[in-house]
């Protein structure tokens, strides 16, 4: 059996969807407060890593993460956008653990969109029993780069129809869930996330910016996509693998 880690690393030069105050006024720190030698600080701080003004050298070494709940690879809980909706310490682990099934759609182009027209050319057949991953490979490509947000891939609303229709627990994609509305792209339906509300009202879970998908190869995996059991709140940032039985 081979793991291979789908996640993004969590740092401080992560970027969140531009134009949106949450983002742009809360930004990702990690930031040391102790190390366990002046010598180990030193390499802490010429690493770039934040330090507070004055880390105390004592047994051990500590630091504070301040994250939002959407950023990097992250998985959406369904009170995101559903009042009453689960909160992400409610969500099912059934729902998120669960034999995955690659739908490969790499020949998607920059700022295009996927459609449920273009899954089901790819003649890959899912349903209930496994988690989709649509694989277009963007966040490989372009995470990083001031392209990533600016020729963000988005998804049609067909796509969200398609997986209700098709009964899944979860999807999971590396690309954007929605139309790229901070470049003016028109959402339909009235509502800033219809693919959100869709999924989510029928509490199919959104796992989201994955990377790395095509290292899995083509086994069987079982894709395991963990929250933190953070209480009450409607997302968190995640560590996403997929267990792969070679032949």
């Amino acid at each position: 059996m081979r793991i291979v880690d789908l996640s993004l690393p969590i740092n401080q030069h992560m970027e969140g969807i531009p134009g949106i105050s949450e983002y742009e006024e809360n930004p990702t720190r990690c930031v040391v407060l102790s190390a366990l030698s002046e010598e180990q600080l030193a390499k802490i701080r010429s690493s770039g890593l934040e330090t507070v003004a004055e880390p105390e050298i004592t047994h051990h070494m500590m630091s504070r993460l301040e994250i939002l709940t959407h950023i990097g690879t992250h998985i959406d809980a369904p009170i995101h956008f559903v009042e009453g909706g689960w909160t992400i310490d409610r969500v099912p682990l059934e729902r998120v653990v669960k034999p995955g099934r690659i739908i490969p759609l790499t020949d998607t182009a920059a700022s295009a969109m996927v459609t449920a027209e273009a899954i089901l050319a790819t003649g890959v057949e899912f349903d209930d029993t496994v988690i989709p991953v649509l694989h277009t490979g963007w966040t490989d490509r372009a995470w990083g780069t001031n392209r990533y947000w600016s020729e963000m891939i988005g998804m049609d609303i067909s796509v969200g129809q398609l997986m209700i229709e098709r009964g899944v627990s979860s999807v999971a994609i590396d690309f954007f869930p929605e139309a790229p509305f901070w470049r003016g792209e028109f959402l339909p339906e009235g509502t800033p996330g219809p693919n959100h509300v869709k999924l989510l009202g029928n509490k199919t879970i959104i796992i989201q910016m994955l990377t790395n998908i095509s290292a899995i190869g083509s086994g069987e995996f079982m894709l395991v996509a963990v929250p933190l059991r953070l209480e009450g709140l409607d997302g968190s940032p995640a560590r996403v693998f997929a267990m792969v039985e070679d032949d």
